[in-house]
């Protein structure tokens, strides 16, 4: 198996022309399989049909790139509503969002912060915890998630 960067980049790259994003890559071990669980996400959201159709397609460029060895279970589905948030360009998109943050550093004796999302820029991002603001760079992000608050 290549590196996951290489995996990642690679599919990315080919989902780019039909306006898919490659949101997250998990891998993890079964036995003697490699699971690939990938997270894409388009505008308007993904479909089940959308999931089987990207199946087919990501499988396609695993073989044709040669970037998995042995056997593997692939996995395609949209990100759900506590979806990953790994790039500046998913915090800009949701501005006004609630979500849940996990530092690599902790800030103030604090490891993690849930609030919402005030701002974001190429460098970092504003939380709002309802009492403060708080300014994180990108790269002391250890997770991200959306957290809505689900009502019934």
């Amino acid at each position: 198996m290549r590196d996951p960067k290489t995996i990642e980049e690679t599919v990315a790259k080919a989902l780019a022309p039909q306006e898919v994003e490659l949101v997250d890559l998990v891998i993890q071990n079964q036995g003697r399989k490699k699971v690939l669980q990938f997270f894409v996400d388009k505008v308007g959201g993904i479909t089940l049909d959308d999931c089987g159709e990207l199946t087919d397609k990501i499988d396609s460029i695993l073989e044709m790139e040669n970037l998995m060895d042995g056997a593997y279970i692939l996995e395609v589905s949209s990100p759900g509503v506590q979806r990953v948030l790994k790039k500046p360009e998913h915090f800009k998109r949701f501005v006004g969002q609630r979500a849940k943050i996990v530092l690599k550093v902790p800030l103030e004796g604090r490891g993690s912060f849930t609030g919402i999302i005030a701002s974001a820029d190429d460098d970092a991002f504003v939380l709002d915890d309802g009492t403060n603001q708080f300014r994180f760079s990108y790269d002391n992000i250890k997770k991200a998630n959306l957290d809505p608050v689900l009502e019934f």
